[in-house]
């Protein structure tokens, strides 16, 4: 199972699921008659008992830790608003993180925070049923490892799939009668070649480097690193640098990974996010590395990408695991006090919740026992 911090890494571009492998050729594709809709709840709108004749069906799959999957929904809301005369949008929660649970036990948790959306999610959501048919026959039976993804219905045949920032546009061109879809087929098998000889290279390092680990052999998991950067074009070597300084920090020695970290970062491959949240998180370490994760998400706090409360709680990590309690609170506080006025605001939707001010407001208190 991938760890929080590389999740955190894969987030910046899609989300994905790396551990459901891709098959050679997609049993499901465009001209295909629509899998069976088989759900586990369906918390808003009106079920669908049958496809009505001629009209377009947009099944959007997504999951409450997919950042990508969250910003797209209140375009997706407005979309559905005004589209509701000639389309239905149907938001298909799937692949939620439930550990050694069965699957079920994700659904109260989503319903939590479809119930906090509220308009930002103005359209029909249902969740994956206890055997994951829809993650499977659907997603994975079409080939697709990322989220979010819209696969588009009419009378009950498979027209298009792909991300939902093209619907607009899918759209357009489907209800004006000039939408082909055998050329949008040949166009998605092209894509999906492209797509495949591009992240082939990555999961077969990322697959050896993940073997490794597993086993403790983790300076020879450092070594994979080395040369994938080395032998990588630019759209993974960042990712290569982030799994090689996980592995040094975790595992190996904090100094040397440290090292690597300032001088691998001086050439900007992005992803500090994703390295200061790792160390803010980890216990036990020096406070100048601390001290370099604060930096970076204090400088993080003007970036308009990043909620101030996320940025904040991090802040308030790295601080309490320094043992530094009262600037751990301090730093809450102001992110508890940033939540609460965008929540209001109705900024950040899906990012800030009231269940993720409650969490904060609890930790907040386990902080404060801490205060001298």
């Amino acid at each position: 199972m991938l760890s929080k911090a590389v999740r955190l890494v894969l987030l910046a571009v899609a989300c994905f699921q790396l551990a459901a492998k891709a098959q050679d050729k997609p049993k499901l594709t465009i001209g295909n008659k629509a899998p069976e809709l088989r759900y586990g709840k369906w918390l808003k709108g009106s079920p669908i008992k049958e496809y009505e004749k001629g009209r377009l069906y947009l099944f959007e799959f997504w999951a409450t830790w997919c950042g990508p999957c969250i910003a797209s929904m209140p375009h997706l809301s407005e979309f559905a608003r005004e589209r509701k005369h000639e389309a239905s949008v149907i938001a298909v929660n799937i692949w939620e993180k439930t550990g050694d649970k069965p699957y079920e036990s994700a659904w109260p948790k989503v319903a939590r925070f479809v119930e906090q959306m509220g308009s930002k999610m103005d359209f029909s959501v249902i969740t994956d049923s206890k055997d994951q048919f829809m993650g499977n026959n659907w997603m994975k039976a079409a080939g697709h490892e990322g989220i979010p993804t819209t696969i588009m219905v009419k009378d009950g045949i498979i027209l298009w799939m792909g991300h939902p920032i093209e619907l607009d546009s899918v759209v357009n061109l489907v209800q004006s009668g000039k939408y082909d879809p055998v050329a949008s087929k040949k166009a998605q098998e092209e894509k999906d070649r492209i797509s495949d000889s591009i992240t082939a290279p990555f999961k077969k390092v990322f697959g050896r480097y993940e073997a490794l680990v597993k086993e403790k052999k983790y300076q020879e998991a450092v070594s994979v690193m080395d040369s994938a950067m080395a032998n990588s074009g630019p759209e993974y070597s960042g990712t290569y640098g982030f799994f090689k300084f996980q592995v040094m920090i975790e595992h190996l020695n904090e100094d040397a990974a440290m090292e690597f970290v300032r001088k691998w970062q001086s050439t900007k491959p992005g992803y500090t996010g994703s390295v200061a949240a790792v160390i803010a998180r980890k216990k036990g370490l020096k406070k100048s590395t601390y001290e370099y994760s604060i930096d970076i998400f204090n400088s993080m706090l003007s970036n308009p990408q990043m909620p101030p409360p996320a940025a904040y709680n991090e802040i308030a990590n790295a601080y309490a695991n320094m043992g530094d309690y009262k600037k751990a609170v301090e730093s809450l506080e102001k992110g508890i006090k940033a939540g609460k006025e965008l929540l209001k605001e109705g900024k950040y939707a899906g990012f800030i919740t009231e269940d993720s001010i409650k969490e904060q407001e609890k930790q907040l208190a386990e902080y404060k026992k801490s205060v001298n």
